[in-house]
């Protein structure tokens, strides 16, 4: 009984360059190993097959019947298993990548750019909320995330995305929109659309306390949405009622105006973030050390690049 199961994957390489170089010598020559050994292997698999598999001549070595039924089968196998080699290291890896609400667009191409430069990663977002991101970071359900932070988180390596001041988004024929910029007492008595705490808790406390700060304690107008055109309904159908937003967060839109804060305005800070411990802390890495105007990278155990004292988030939208 023939022992196939004995066949290895180096025997039929060993014996397709025999085949194609013609001598034992040239064979071995080629595959870098001793001509006594390379015959042994060859003897070996003959062995196995149960069958010779090459006529030894004086000026080289000759398939047999046999040997030559194996090499069309061997050859070919090779050439596909070397195909598939090259398949699977080229393959692209999806990266699943968490994204709290209302992320500028221009924020996720640059995260497209960012693995698309890397030529090996696909980018897979998938909406979560910050506090969301960080347990599902934890678990390994996603890879990496981009979220509002305010505060150093020590197990995570982040990047800075934007650190952008916030203005005040208003419905066009609001009394306010008639000035150019507005102060903090401009706003007393103005309600604050805002999102449900549970989304992010210790932001949410944080961004109020700053508002507070100035002497702004506004009523606030919750609503549970993920979507800004709902969001929008609700400035433009109640009065005294106004939101906070980047500059560059905002769409063209007749029927609102955006104004900015004369002092000391709030801030918006995103960051993509990942496990400090993760290899892809390597890539933010290299990315913050690279970086000069858009924030820099934090790693694990070490402080996240500082905020102003005022700096804080209170962007409304569909995931904190």
């Amino acid at each position: 009984m023939h022992d196939h199961q004995g066949v290895e994957l180096r025997h039929l390489r060993y014996f397709v360059t025999v085949a194609e170089e013609g001598t034992m010598t040239e064979a071995a020559r080629v595959l870098r190993i001793a001509q006594p050994s390379l015959s042994q292997q060859i003897s070996a698999l003959e062995r196995r097959v149960g069958a010779p598999l090459f006529h030894r001549r004086p000026k080289g070595m000759e398939l047999t019947e046999g040997g030559r039924i194996l090499y069309t089968s061997a050859s070919r196998a090779l050439a596909e298993i070397e195909s598939s080699l090259v398949q699977a290291r080229d393959a692209r890896r999806p990266v699943r990548v968490g994204v709290c609400g209302t992320v500028p667009e221009h924020l996720l191409a640059r995260v497209e750019r960012i693995f698309g430069d890397d030529g090996s990663l696909d980018v897979e977002f998938a909406e979560a909320d910050s506090q969301e991101q960080l347990d599902l970071l934890r678990i390994g359900t996603l890879a990496l995330g981009v979220m509002r932070v305010f505060y150093t988180i020590d197990d995570l390596a982040t990047l800075t995305l934007a650190d952008e001041p916030l203005g005040v988004l208003l419905r066009s024929d609001h009394p306010l929109a008639d000035q150019t910029a507005l102060t903090w007492a401009d706003l007393a008595g103005q309600e604050l659309l805002w999102f449900p705490a549970k989304r992010n808790p210790r932001f949410a406390e944080y961004v109020l306390a700053h508002l507070a700060g100035h002497g702004w304690s506004p009523r606030l107008h919750i609503v549970d949405a993920h979507s800004h055109a709902l969001y929008r309904h609700h400035l433009r159908n109640s009065q005294n009622l106004v939101t906070l937003r980047a500059r560059n967060g905002i769409t063209a839109d007749a029927g609102m105006a955006w104004r900015p804060l004369a002092s000391d305005p709030p801030r918006q800070r995103f960051v993509l973030a990942t496990l400090g411990d993760s290899p892809l802390a390597g890539l933010l890495a290299r990315l913050g050390s690279g970086s000069s105007n858009d924030g820099g990278i934090s790693g694990r155990g070490q402080r996240a690049a500082s905020l102003p004292s005022s700096a804080s988030s209170a962007l409304p939208g569909s995931a904190w």
